[in-house]
């Protein structure tokens, strides 16, 4: 199911968004947007349970398209935090809006108890799986 979800999420971004992002890069600008602190750059890589190297190479793509920029902690130069411009605002916002959308569609005909005991599944099956 997660796979035909992606392979539908990529259709329609690769269609509709204005700077093409893939997933990792999208998951990644997000969580540079939606940390409340500085985003340290070698904290992502321990945040998103990626090694440092593919992080790098992600913040390398995102800066190209100039979604994020690297700025220089003044406390500590061997830091660099992590910034999403108004660039990466725009591209970000783009792909929650195409998000929805498709959510909305592929929730079609499903009732709110078949989506209530839909949650309880997951959530117990990942329940499970972290006892494991």
């Amino acid at each position: 199911m997660m796979r035909e979800i992606i392979r539908v999420l990529k259709k329609r971004t690769g269609e509709q968004a204005f700077i093409k992002l893939t997933i990792e890069e999208f998951i990644l600008l997000n969580t540079i947007h939606n940390n409340d602190v500085d985003v340290i750059q070698k904290d992502m890589a321990y945040i998103l349970g990626k090694d440092k190297s593919s992080i790098l190479r992600l913040i390398d793509s995102l800066e190209d398209k100039n979604m994020v920029r690297r700025v220089v902690d003044v406390s500590d130069r061997r830091k660099n935090c992590l910034m999403v411009t108004k660039n990466g605002e725009k591209g970000l916002n783009d792909y929650v809006v195409i998000g929805s959308k498709l959510i909305q569609e592929l929730k079609h005909g499903v009732t709110e108890e078949e989506m209530i005991t839909f949650y309880k599944v997951v959530n117990q099956i990942r329940a499970n799986s972290e006892k494991l």
